[in-house]
């Protein structure tokens, strides 16, 4: 994706023959960021005759006119009277005292020093949106991605399409990169014209020291309804004041969003005090604009959203991790340690990135095997840094006991999974109940899916399994 839409003198020229065109013309700077920074612009030129594309088409030649004015007065002054005014060629030739074929030369002289001006101005307007856009994100918590480039292009392709795919939401455990994903497509958007706006809401923001511990804010609120609303309006720009209604902004945001084509990025739904209230409110409020959702939840259960569920790296790209990682901190003997020392670790802890990192971290102050003892079975949990804390904890605590006894059999499973009808012999449960556990499971993000339509096979995320591992030994 480019980051400018540069015009050519063709495009620039055509776009002066449309100036009194209509909607269903195909307009050619319609895809410049430029059209954003001239809304205010386009309401002087909507008219019956002039609107939609038609008035922000005007909108920006007459900017491009303008500055085409104070360096070649002649130069704008030609294309209005031909282009603006509608003169004829001789004309306009007569009215500056000179030949047919001068006229044109100086024409296409000008429609050159006006695109010129055009992509100028383009590249100035796309700089300053993606400044501004890129302001409103965290930062990043990498220097790059690796093992998501499937993910990453079934997701762009999802948020490129204008048609469908509306609500997007990026789910998984605790410590998959969905944050990060979402932040990298988002990133990657901002060298698009294909959103006009782009908001990032969090609730929670979780860092990764360079000791290896893991450090998760408590003390911000979850993030309700009024907040989203407000943290919206805000990031928008839009004219509020102190004291407007609740109601009132959030009509200006829902007007906002269908005017425009935004992008609004959720991060943590499962911090927002009552998801099942928002996703109702974020359907009243999409197309054009799209909405992408990063949660532990799994929405399977709610219309209408497409889903796109992370799992771990798979064993080569953790490595990649690995070496990643090290180089970027200077630790050299890790990034260029065996494949067979990498192995412990992914045998250890699989693909989970954040666990990969946290590992990652505490290698540069102890040896290989004290930290894969400390994530080792039979060792307390407190001694891992809030790891297992942060992705498990609360997910454990509120889950029924048949889930309790599937997650427990599932551990049994290995990587190739077992089917339905052998977890059942397993658990000992009514087949009903073991239909209902596994997708609680599924839903909280518990339960890897794998096999095909005729045979679905069920088993664990390696960290999962140690944690499971650790509670009952």
């Amino acid at each position: 994706m480019s980051s400018l839409q540069f015009v050519s003198s063709d495009d620039v020229l055509e776009a002066l023959r449309l100036w009194h065109g209509r909607e269903k013309a195909v307009w050619p700077l319609a895809q410049l960021r430029l059209r954003t920074e001239v809304r205010d612009d386009m309401l002087k030129y909507s008219s019956l005759a002039e609107v939609g594309m038609a008035a922000q088409n005007r909108a920006i030649l007459n900017r491009g006119l303008e500055s085409l004015h104070t360096i070649a007065p002649d130069a704008e002054e030609l294309l209005r009277q031909r282009f603006e005014n509608r003169r004829d060629v001789l004309e306009v030739a007569a009215n500056l005292n000179i030949s047919e074929s001068s006229l044109y030369y100086r024409q296409r002289q000008a429609v050159a020093q006006l695109t010129e001006i055009i992509n100028n101005l383009e590249d100035q307007a796309s700089s300053e949106w993606q400044e501004r856009i890129l302001n409103r994100l965290p930062l990043p918590s990498y220097t790059e991605l690796v093992g998501i480039e499937t993910a990453r292009q079934q997701l762009l392709d999802a948020l490129l399409n204008r048609e469908s795919h509306f609500i997007i939401a990026i789910e998984g455990l605790g410590g998959l990169g969905k944050t990060a994903l979402a932040d990298r497509l988002t990133r990657d958007l901002t060298k698009s014209t294909r959103f006009d706006d782009i908001a990032w809401v969090t609730a929670k923001q979780t860092h990764l020291s360079s000791l290896g511990r893991l450090q998760v804010e408590t003390n911000r609120p979850a993030l309700t309804f009024a907040m989203l609303i407000d943290q919206l309006a805000t990031q928008f720009n839009l004219s509020l004041t102190d004291t407007d209604l609740h109601v009132q902004r959030q009509r200006l945001v829902k007007q906002y969003l269908r005017d425009q084509h935004c992008l609004v990025v959720i991060d943590n739904l499962e911090t927002v005090a009552d998801y099942h209230t928002l996703l109702p409110e974020l359907r009243k409020w999409q197309e054009p604009s799209k909405f992408v959702i990063t949660s532990r939840l799994r929405l399977l259960e709610e219309t209408g959203i497409f889903s796109m569920a992370l799992a771990e790296l798979p064993m080569t790209s953790a490595f990649d991790l690995i070496r990643l990682e090290a180089r970027r901190t200077g630790f050299g003997s890790l990034a260029a340690a065996a494949d067979e020392e990498l192995q412990q670790i992914y045998d250890v802890v699989g693909g989970n990135p954040l666990a990969l990192k946290l590992i990652t971290g505490q290698l540069r102050f102890h040896s290989l095997d004290r930290v894969l003892d400390r994530f080792g079975a039979g060792r307390d949990l407190e001694t891992q840094e809030g790891l297992f804390d942060y992705i498990y904890r609360e997910i454990w605590e509120n889950l029924h006991n048949d889930g309790k006894s599937v997650l427990l059999a599932l551990t049994q499973a290995g990587e190739s999974g077992f089917t339905f009808e052998h977890l059942v012999d397993i658990v000992g449960l009514e087949e009903s109940c073991v239909n209902a556990a596994l997708e609680e499971l599924a839903l909280l993000s518990l339960v890897d899916l794998g096999g095909n339509l005729s045979e679905r096979r069920y088993r664990l995320h390696r960290l999962t399994e140690n944690f499971l591992l650790r509670m009952f030994n």
